[in-house]
């Protein structure tokens, strides 16, 4: 019975926690949201996005690797 209640209080905690923080990350997310800010985070997600392109175009570049870099590993 102890155990229960324990693992409740646990559980309690742990959301209000989680509540805590979600509700500060909201609120400094609402505090960044002028023209600005819009325009730092619309700038970073399209580097990140480039930057997965580039990466995704040379992954079938890296397997087709020039001849020799085979016989380096075998």
């Amino acid at each position: 019975m102890l155990t229960r209640m324990r693992w409740f209080v646990y559980g309690v905690a742990a959301t209000l926690l989680g509540a805590a923080v979600v509700i500060g990350k909201a609120r400094t997310m609402r505090e960044r949201l002028d023209a600005h800010g819009v325009a730092v985070v619309s700038g970073s997600l399209a580097a990140d996005t480039l930057e997965k392109i580039g990466r995704r175009l040379q992954r079938p570049a890296l397997r087709l690797a020039p001849e020799g870099s085979a016989e380096q590993h075998g």
